[in-house]
C-alpha cells in the first residue's frame, strides 16, 4: 500500500500559510473532489515527442494570470496545470501542434536563463511576462509500468487541492517495495521523484480518486506516469 504521512506532517517547503493549507500530503482523510478534464491533457502530443522534447514559446499576459495556467504546488518545478488558461490557449491557437503547450509541460528557462525551483521561475516570469518573455518548455515522457500487488508500492504522493494536476511522487522507498523493485529491473523505464500519476488500470481519475485507487487496488496494477528528466 502507499505510505501516508500523518496528518499535518507535510514536509515540503512553505510557500505561504495559505498555500500550506491548500497543498496536502496524501492521506486516508478525504478532501474536496477535483474533476479532471482529460481533454486538457494532450497525451498524443507527449507520445509524438518522446524523451526530452524542448521547445520555446513567447508568453505575454498580466502577471496575476500566471497562476491560472501554471501549477507550482511541487516546489521543485513549475508545470502547466491548465491548458484552458488564456495565456496558454492564446499561444496554442496560433501555433501548430508540435509547438503547442501541453498539460504537465514544465518551464526550464525564462528569458534564456536556466532556473531551478518554482520560486525563482515564477519570480522571474512575473517580472517579464507583462511585456512578453521567451520561455523554454520541456515535455515529459509517458511511462507505463505493470506490477502485481504482492507488496507495498512504496511511494509517497502529494497533490494540491483545487487544481487539475495529478499527484506527484515526493519520495520512493528502498527495499522490497514494488516501485523500487520495478526501477531496479527496468532502469531505462524507471519512475522517479516528481513524476505524476496519470492513470491507474486505464482510469484517469481526480487526484483524490487516483490516490484512493492506488491505496486499495489489488491484483495487477498498470500505472501510467508522466516522467520528468
Amino acid at each position: 500500500s502507499l505510505k501516508f504521512p500523518a496528518p499535518g506532517s507535510c514536509n515540503w517547503p512553505r510557500f505561504t500559510s495559505v498555500m500550506l493549507c491548500e497543498t496536502c500530503c496524501v492521506e486516508a482523510g478525504g478532501s474536496a473532489e477535483v474533476g479532471i478534464d482529460e481533454r486538457a491533457s494532450p497525451m498524443d502530443i507527449i507520445e509524438s515527442h518522446p524523451g526530452n522534447y524542448v521547445y520555446d514559446v513567447k508568453l505575454r499576459c498580466k502577471p496575476e494570470q500566471l497562476d491560472e495556467a501554471f501549477d507550482r504546488a511541487n516546489p521543485e518545478m513549475v508545470i502547466v496545470g491548465n491548458t484552458s488558461a488564456t495565456v496558454v490557449s492564446d499561444w496554442n491557437e496560433a501555433n501548430p501542434p508540435s509547438r503547442q503547450i501541453g498539460m504537465y509541460d514544465r518551464i526550464v528557462k525564462v528569458d534564456g536563463e536556466l532556473l531551478q525551483g518554482g520560486k525563482d521561475i515564477m519570480k522571474k516570469l512575473g517580472t517579464k511576462v507583462a511585456s512578453g518573455v521567451s520561455v523554454t518548455m520541456q515535455r515529459p515522457q509517458e511511462r507505463t509500468i505493470t506490477v502485481e500487488r504482492t507488496a507495498r508500492l512504496g511511494m509517497n504522493l502529494n497533490y494540491r487541492k483545487g487544481t487539475l494536476a495529478k499527484p506527484w511522487i515526493s519520495t520512493i522507498e528502498d527495499g522490497t517495495c514494488l516501485i523500487h523493485q520495478w526501477n531496479q529491473s527496468n532502469p531505462s523505464h524507471s519512475v522517479t521523484v516528481n513524476d505524476r500519476v496519470i492513470s491507474v488500470n486505464g482510469s484517469a481519475l481526480s487526484a483524490v480518486d487516483t490516490v484512493e485507487k492506488l491505496r486499495t487496488a489489488t491484483g495487477t496494477l498498470t500505472i501510467k506516469f508522466v516522467h520528468f528528466e
